[in-house]
């Protein structure tokens, strides 16, 4: 009930409240109308300033971000940085693999990749067809020598660190002629091939192991004798701290 005998006298400012309820309800709609009727560039906007991306306006007109807490964005520009060096890993070896694989016929399989975590496990079969070292020795082939210079160009690009396998096949005469010749002949691959990578650019410090199996480590789901057994493999590692983790106790 509104109250009476205040003649002359100061008013009630309960009309003033509602009033400013008023004036702000139809600011706010004012706004949402302006919102809806906003292009996309205008909305992204209005959301980064909300979220407190935009702290002030520039004077040149430029917008001004708010800066993130320092542990915060070292943590989130490491792992952009390797999500974005990772996928640029994956299409280079894609392009490797499309280029290697056009040297050899269908369905051939002489080159096999397999994608790890962090980098990639190139084997390369020394097929009687297309051998890639002179039968018996650790002399490379002139398509040895091609597929060996192309990787390194590939693999030179990324802070790779590199392991390079020699394996041979068990019982062949070529590969076996005397006592411990499968291990000799295994090393010395692995040896020549790393050589060639490395004078085709790819720097003696990015080689952590090379080493020669014989013909202790057949393919998976392959006889010890069988000639797919013969080959040579490069690990390439992305992360450089891999190798500074591998001890004797877990060498295979």
């Amino acid at each position: 009930m509104a109250k009476r005998g205040h003649k002359g006298g100061h008013h009630g400012g309960g009309w003033k409240v509602a009033y400013a309820d008023f004036v702000t309800s139809m600011m706010a709609l004012f706004l949402v109308l302006w919102l809806v009727g906003s292009d996309t560039e205008t909305k992204l906007a209005v959301q980064r300033y909300f979220r407190g991306e935009i702290n002030q306006q520039g004077r040149n007109g430029k917008e001004e971000y708010a800066k993130p807490e320092p542990f915060e964005n070292q943590i989130h520009d490491k792992v952009s940085k390797d999500l974005v060096e990772e996928q640029k890993m994956k299409r280079e070896l894609e392009k490797l693999r499309e280029q290697l694989n056009n040297s050899s016929q269908e369905g051939d399989d002489q080159i096999r990749y397999e994608f790890i975590a962090d980098g990639v496990r190139i084997t390369v079969i020394d097929s009687s067809n297309k051998p890639f070292f002179d039968p018996g020795t650790a002399k490379l082939t002139f398509y040895g020598e091609w597929v060996l210079k192309t990787t390194a160009w590939y693999l030179d690009r990324f802070p790779f660190m590199l392991e390079v396998e020699g394996h041979t096949q068990k019982g062949a005469a070529s590969e076996a002629t005397g006592s411990g010749q499968g291990w000799d002949l295994s090393t010395n691959r692995a040896v020549a091939a790393r050589d060639l990578l490395q004078s085709s650019g790819l720097q003696p410090d990015r080689f952590w192991r090379v080493i020669g199996y014989s013909d202790r480590i057949p393919l998976e789901g392959l006889k010890p004798e069988a000639e797919q057994n013969r080959r040579i493999t490069i690990v390439a590692r992305l992360k450089p701290d891999t190798a500074q983790n591998i001890t004797l106790d877990n060498l295979p």
